[in-house]
């Protein structure tokens, strides 16, 4: 459903971040994050983004951020932990909150989006404010006797790379019956804000 609700962005109020967490190395979170990005609107993959590259980077139809390697830059061990960053990724849940910056070449303000769906993956937990904005996506390390086959980009890609396509022609084709649906939500505030894309997407199909 996550997925499936990148490809509406312009009908929701609430871009819901996903958080795919593990508690140590090697349970999966970054091979998750290759499917997502093959399957989503737009993906912006990255390891780190400043502030001013994430702005300008997000315009009418926006990207899907992909942040590998969160904790690495929200983590204890940042130096500043980022928080120019954590702003606009708690900013851009919401739309009509822009980061305004002064244009000293046109000697003028400039209003620059943050509306964006994101999925951050990383070791450990996220800040607070970002977790209260997530669907939080667990992992954990195969038990003895699980397996399960490896992934390739070159083998996997093309036929993911199609559901893509198809995805999302099909939920552009409904985007305007999602832009006026409020479903019922069992849960209040903040948590209905975030479900709500994934519950419309839910009650489509």
């Amino acid at each position: 459903a996550y997925v499936a609700a990148t490809h509406a962005v312009p009908a929701w109020e609430h871009a819901t971040r996903l958080a795919i967490l593990s508690p140590e190395k090697r349970c999966g979170k970054s091979r998750l994050l290759d499917v997502i990005e093959a399957t989503c609107h737009t993906p912006l993959i990255t390891v780190n983004i400043s502030p001013a590259a994430l702005v300008r980077s997000i315009g009418e139809d926006p990207p899907t951020l992909l942040l590998d390697e969160a904790d690495t830059v929200f983590g204890k061990k940042a130096a500043d932990h980022n928080e120019a960053l954590r702003g606009l990724l708690n900013a851009g849940h919401q739309r009509n909150r822009p980061y305004i910056r002064w244009d000293a070449t046109a000697r003028a303000s400039e209003k620059c989006a943050t509306f964006s769906m994101a999925v951050l993956a990383g070791i450990g937990d996220l800040p607070d404010t970002i977790m209260d904005r997530a669907v939080i996506v667990r992992m954990r390390r195969r038990a003895a006797g699980e397996t399960v086959a490896p992934y390739r980009s070159r083998r996997d890609g093309p036929a993911l790379r199609e559901l893509q396509k198809r995805l999302g022609s099909w939920v552009r084709g409904h985007q305007a019956k999602l832009q006026g649906t409020y479903p019922d939500m069992p849960v209040e505030a903040r948590a209905a804000d975030t479900w709500e894309p994934l519950v419309a997407i839910a009650d489509l199909t």
